[in-house]
This record gives C-alpha cells, structure tokens and sequence, in this order.
C-alpha cells in the first residue's frame, strides 16, 4: 500500500503534467491519453489519501505515549500535544518567545530545503518524517512547485509573508488598497478632468462638454535579495530554526519595499513612492519638483501639497505647518477616508514632548491614542533626518507626510519565490567574494515582484525641510 507522502507526490506530479499539457492548443491522441491517465491518478490519489489520514488520525488518538532513553520530556510533550503547536497556533507562538506563528511555515520550508540540499522531494520526506504528515510545513512543501531547490509560495500561503511585513512596513501597515496583478502589468483608466454644466435661457443652446480621460499603468518591479544563513540553524529541527530564518529572510525584503513606496523616484526599475507622486502633481500644475541630497544643497519643491518647513521651529510654526498639510488635501477635495500620518520618529518624539506657555503637552494625550490632528501616524527611521536645505545651512532636514492611504494601491505580481543553494558565491557588503560551501552556509534567494501607485496624486501633501527635534541628546 502507498503511503500518504507517495500519494501526494504523484498527485502533484499528475497536476505538474496536465498543466504542461493544458498549454497546448490541440492534443494527439497519446496526449490524450496521457491526460486521461493523469487525471485517474489525480483522482484515486484524492480518494485515498482522505482514508488514510483518517486512519491516522485514528490511530493516533488511541496511542500511548513510549518513553524512550533518547526522548526528552520537551521532545515528548511536543509529539504528543500536537494542538500546541506555534506553527498554527498564534498563541502559542508568542509563550515561546516567538513573538507570532505567521512565517514559521515559510521558514521551515527553507531549513528543509537546505537540509536535503535543493532536493524538494527529499525535503518533503524530511518533513513528513520530522513533523508528521499533516504539519504546515509538510503541506507546504506538498503544495509547493519548482525543481532544484526553488520552490514558490502557492496563493494560499501569501499571508505567511504579508502578515510578517506589516509590522515592519509602514506603508502596507497603513491601509492601502491590495491589487492581484498575475499577469505583471494592469491599466486602470482615471478622470483627468470632468464635464461641465451652465445655466441658460429656455431658448439658449446647451453647451456641449466633456470630461477627459487618462489610464494609470502598473507594471511589476522585481525586488530582490540574496541571505546567507549559517548551517548550524538550519539543521535544528524546531521552530527556533525556522524562526530565525524567516526573521534573517523578511527583514530586508520588508524594510527595501517600505523605502520605496515612501520615497522612491522610479529610477533604476523601482517603484515610485509619496514624494515621487508629490512632486509630479507640483509639476503637473506648473510649480516645480523637489531633490533632495544629503551631501549637497537640496532643492526645495515648489507649488503643488508641498510646504517648507521653517527653521526656526517652534509650537506656533509647528501647529500651522500641520494644519497647512490637512488643508492642501481639504482644498484638493480629497477624501477623508484613511489619511496616515509618515515621518521619522524624531519629528513625533517632538511634538510628544512640546509643550505650551502653560507647561501643557499639547500633543501627549492625543498621541497615546495612536492619533495626531485626529489622523493615524506612523515612524519610520527609512526616512531620513540628514538632509541638507536649499541654502545648505541646515544639515539636519526631514519629511512629514500626510497621505490619504485609499488611494493608495500596492500592485503585487508575485508574493514571494524562494530558492536556497549551499554551493554557491555571493559578494558580502564590503565587496568580498564569499563562498557558501567554504563557510558553511546557505544562501536564500528571496524574489518579490509588485508596483506602487497613487489613484490621485494630490492625496499626497509633504513637509519638506523638517527640523523638528526634542531638545535631547
């Protein structure tokens, strides 16, 4: 009798080759068959694995505990509660210091991966071995595609990364609107300007109008990022391991997309980001766009939801330059929906700490609820506190954005592929050819694909020139 692991692994074979099949627009007549033959085998493997995993699960709650001389207690309590398990269990998760159980899966599919050295079959007896048939890990790495050691996150499984994210990407934390774009590209029409309506005699002739109309077009860029993980990790069979590696994986991809939807400028393949939208919207008006260096004179950004910051700051300044960012989107008819707040934490740590006259915080109470000027905020370090002003007197220049996040769309193409390799070379921050091999290490390959856009360019207003600081050092 085949086992579970066999039947899921001609299922998914028999699925692999019908796809291929599927491409062609006319099949002979052994193609044919073969098909015919796939979808059998797709068909009883559908049937029996259900009796056996019920066989098993029955099996399963009739069995006693063995103490062995190699088990410890830890190893037994964690066979025998299989409820208590971080992988699916959020709670779980969190008693073991693993602060949450989204992307546990993830990382174990990589440590396996690793451990059977790119072999997917061999990683996914290792998990049926290791975890038990019906671990996320062993689904996981059933469901999954690919041959030499890549393997893809099917759909099902995309939250294990975007919930990982979010903690550490303020624009995907924010609320924007998530579109699927599978084919790598989507055209949206939009308005540019509407039609228009006049009062007129009972003999006058009705004005003909007629609004315009523009297209948005979203085309995928490709993120990347190459890991090495030390192997010694990757051969501890527990959540630890996979923990680690899908905390050395995700952080890099999540802090490089963050930086790009804030302020990104579309160059080099990347996403535009705020300040990109803020300064075509200042150019399509007739002002001027921003540049911003922080190792030469900027230049200031001129007309559009911009606003310069005065240099001299004080509460006064600071109430009407928030205030001023509130009223560019009111006078752009912008919606009110779901404006965030974007600075770095300096600028909030500021107004947490100012006080008036009176030696009231004028900000405290508001911001412990999470809110300033009632609107959401928040921090991130990617934006930066070193930027020169136009005159290059002031070297200590920031952004405070206000942006309503319903127009914001994150276009992804492709969640996330995933491949490992312990032979090959990569070239470490100092410029230094490393080899995996030699250092014992694994390299995870890490490939992202999506693009960023604004629905309105004027649901974005900037503060440029920045300097608010509390008086700490």
């Amino acid at each position: 009798m085949k086992t579970i692991a066999e039947l899921k692994q001609q299922r998914a074979a028999a699925i692999d080759a019908m796809k291929a099949l599927a491409a062609k627009d006319v099949l002979t007549a052994q193609e044919q068959a073969q098909w015919e033959g796939h979808e059998r085998t797709i068909n009883e493997a559908n049937t029996e694995i259900p009796k056996l995993e019920a066989a098993q699960r029955a099996a399963a709650a009739g069995a006693l505990p063995v103490q062995t001389h190699t088990d410890s207690p830890q190893e037994r309590t964690t066979r025998i509660e299989s409820t208590a398990d971080p992988y699916t269990d959020e709670a779980v998760a969190k008693k073991r210091g693993f602060r949450t159980s989204a992307g546990l899966t993830v990382g174990g599919m990589v440590r396996l991966c690793a451990a059977a050295s790119g072999n997917l079959y061999q990683a996914r007896q290792m998990a049926a071995e290791q975890l038990g048939e019906s671990h996320p890990v062993t689904r996981a790495l059933v469901t999954s595609v690919g041959a030499s050691g890549g393997f893809i996150i099917p759909p099902d499984y995309m939250n294990e990364i975007i919930e990982l994210l979010r903690p550490q990407s303020v624009v995907r934390a924010s609320g924007p609107r998530v579109v699927p774009m599978p084919s790598g590209s989507m055209t949206i029409p939009a308005q540019t300007s509407p039609a228009s309506a006049s009062y007129g005699t009972e003999v006058q002739k009705i004005p003909a109008s007629q609004q315009t109309v523009g297209q948005i077009v979203a085309t995928f860029k490709k993120l990347t990022a190459l890991v090495p993980v030390s192997n010694d990790m990757m051969r501890y069979a527990n959540p630890a391991a996979d923990a680690f590696v899908r905390d050395d994986l995700v952080k890099i991809v999540a802090l490089r997309q963050d930086l790009a939807f804030l302020l990104g400028d579309g160059s080099n393949a990347s996403p535009m980001g705020f300040t990109a939208f803020a300064n075509r919207f200042a150019v399509n008006g007739g002002g001027t766009a921003g540049s911003w260096s922080s190792t030469a004179d900027s230049v200031a950004a001129a007309g559009g939801n911009f606003l310069s910051s005065n240099e001299t700051f004080t509460l006064a300044t600071a109430a009407q330059e928030l205030g001023g960012l509130a009223n560019l989107l009111d006078t752009q008819n912008v919606p009110e929906t779901n404006r965030v707040w974007f600075a770095h934490p300096r600028t909030f740590n500021y107004l947490y700490n100012v006080q008036n006259s009176l030696g009231v915080y004028v900000y405290r109470e508001e911001m412990n609820a999470g809110k300033l000027l009632g609107y959401p905020f928040k921090k991130s370090t990617q934006i930066p506190v070193n930027l020169w002003d136009a005159s290059g007197t002031n070297k200590d220049c920031s952004f405070l954005m206000l942006v309503e996040m319903d127009a914001a769309m994150i276009f992804d193409s492709m969640s996330m592929e995933l491949a490992v390799s312990r032979e090959g070379n990569y070239v470490d921050g100092s410029g230094n050819t490393v080899s995996a091999f030699q250092y014992d290490q694994t390299l995870i390959r890490a490939i992202a694909e999506h693009d960023f856009q604004i629905r309105h360019d004027a649901a974005v207003a900037v503060l440029q020139f920045v300097r608010w600081a509390p008086a700490i050092n």
